[in-house]
């Protein structure tokens, strides 16, 4: 089973900091913390969530202190533990002091918009992928993507082409980047850019299926086979925002029967 939240949350951790003022190391953590570490991103990976809590909970207090202050793959590592286990209160709290603490650590600004979409703050955690892009420069491989998806939620669609055309150029889109490539080509009524983003979605699925975005697939598989069967008739009567995650629209195009 894939791990994927709403968005990109960035499980790449080690050497990802921009923040601008140096992190205190004068006493760096034991090794054994640093190996715990280690370990929870692992099990973060497989979504062994259990496993990963039990390793964060056996942290002592003085050692839950230090790392608040001093380490970003702990604050990053905690907050996507709480995301993925819908501990709310807890992680926005953790979100909230990490971001005041590093304030131009574009992981923790991706994964709390992340956060914040899973809750319904739409234009806020745009906002914190807004930046994301800004501070890296334009080459947030994760910022990116989930920007253009925010663009595509507010229906400007040059823009978010744009910036998924960015991310293109860093590495191959993952699934949910591919789902959005399809969204906007189909949107755009490029039924042969349709057909590509289509068939590399399958491909992923074959190889191992997803359960996230499960009603946004559908959806876009709905609108690309009607284009497939009458692309005359779909380019003219489509509602061109019809799959769009945070568009009122989606509502009404899931529940229509075709």
């Amino acid at each position: 089973m894939r791990v994927l939240p709403l968005l990109v949350l960035s499980l790449v951790l080690f050497g990802c900091s921009h923040q601008s003022t140096p992190i205190a190391t004068s006493n760096p953590p034991p090794i054994d913390v640093t190996t715990k570490l280690d370990f929870v991103q692992k099990y973060l990976a497989l979504a062994s969530f259990p496993q990963a809590g039990a390793i964060l909970s056996s942290f002592t207090s003085s050692e839950q202190s230090y790392l608040s202050q001093h380490s970003l793959d702990y604050l990053r590592l905690k907050g996507v533990y709480l995301t993925q286990t819908k501990q709310i209160n807890k992680a926005e709290k953790h979100y909230q002091t990490a971001v005041k603490s590093f304030p131009n650590d574009i992981v923790l600004l991706n994964n709390y918009g992340v956060f914040l979409l899973g809750n319904e703050h739409f234009v806020q955690a745009c906002n914190y992928f807004e930046k994301v892009v800004l501070l890296s420069s334009q080459n947030s491989f994760s910022g990116l993507i989930n920007l253009s998806r925010c663009e595509l939620g507010f229906k400007k669609v040059d823009m978010a082409r744009m910036y998924l055309q960015r991310a293109k150029e860093i590495n191959n889109l993952p699934y949910i980047g591919l789902l959005t490539e399809l969204n906007l080509a189909l949107i755009l009524g490029d039924l042969s850019g349709a057909r590509q983003s289509y068939n590399k979605i399958q491909a992923k699925q074959k190889n191992a299926p997803y359960i996230e975005h499960k009603n946004e697939y559908e959806c876009l598989l709905q609108q690309f086979n009607a284009a497939e069967l009458d692309s005359t008739h779909y380019s003219s009567s489509r509602p061109p925002f019809a799959c769009v995650v945070q568009g009122i629209e989606y509502g009404i195009w899931n529940s229509r029967k075709q």
